[in-house]
């Protein structure tokens, strides 16, 4: 095969990580996982598949995956959270494709990414799929390494991007407490950076950032298909929105607070 470098950013990911490394160990050429501060089994399970492990302080999703993209030795590259499993359909494509030099204006490959339930019986069961670029050239598309962004997808600046089938299994349910856990985590670190960017923030947008981010999720996703485990969800991804922006509006307050205090002193 033509090398492929594998890349993981991961913190305390013990139950998923597993999976997910069983299904490129055997075929790609290294593995890279970037820990911001595990404290569970996550470095064990890493080394047990041979994969490289690097510690490295969170700066927020962005920065983390352009780090990791930056130690990989191989310009084609598979960005990969440790939540997500490719199909054995995706895997067979992908060596396949790359059994072959690959075209030189191929900036990289879409696959499918779908929500999949953690196990068999959960109340979850439709989701709408997405198309996304992981599996890209690092000369011809790049994540943008900036400072408390979530914006983690790599960008193409050059060259044409294919299709490539298969599935990408996103095992993010683990249960309603961690989703709301981790939607905390990224209002937090949204806010934190739409606030340094200065980002105006009307009362109106957030009057309406609820309703429709829940008409959002749980209409045009398709959300109510899945019960009362859709609307579950829809609640919680339409509050992470509002959040994100409520506590930015909070955090532009107190800088100005403090820079009002500032100025009285020196008066």
């Amino acid at each position: 095969m033509q090398p492929v470098s594998v890349y993981f950013i991961t913190l305390n990911e013990e139950l998923r990580l597993r999976e997910s490394l069983a299904q490129v160990a055997d075929w790609a050429d290294e593995v890279i996982v970037v820990d911001s501060g595990s404290t569970d089994n996550t470095e064990a399970i890493a080394n047990a598949y041979g994969a490289r492990f690097v510690r490295h302080p969170w700066q927020g999703f962005a920065c983390q995956k352009a780090y990791a993209a930056s130690l990989c030795r191989n310009h084609w590259v598979l960005d990969l959270d440790a939540d997500e499993v490719l199909s054995d359909a995706l895997v067979a494509n992908i060596r396949k494709r790359f059994a072959e030099p690959q075209p030189p204006d191929l900036a990289g490959y879409k696959m499918r990414w779908i929500l999949s339930q953690p196990q068999a019986g959960h109340p979850f069961r439709f989701d709408k799929p997405q198309r996304i670029l992981r599996l890209y050239n690092r000369n011809k598309a790049s994540i943008a390494a900036e400072p408390g962004s979530n914006d983690d997808r790599p960008r193409v600046h050059e060259g044409r991007v294919e299709f490539l089938p298969g599935d990408v299994l996103h095992r993010t349910l683990v249960d309603l407490g961690q989703i709301e856990r981790k939607y905390m985590q990224l209002s937090d670190e949204q806010a934190r950076f739409l606030a340094r960017k200065g980002r105006a923030i009307s009362s109106l947008r957030l009057a309406l950032e609820i309703p429709l981010k829940f008409l959002k999720y749980y209409l045009l996703r398709g959300q109510f298909r899945n019960g009362w485990y859709g609307l579950s969800l829809s609640v919680l991804g339409a509050n992470r929105n509002f959040m994100r922006l409520a506590k930015a509006r909070e955090l532009q307050m107190l800088a100005r607070l403090q820079e009002w205090e500032a100025d009285r002193r020196e008066r």
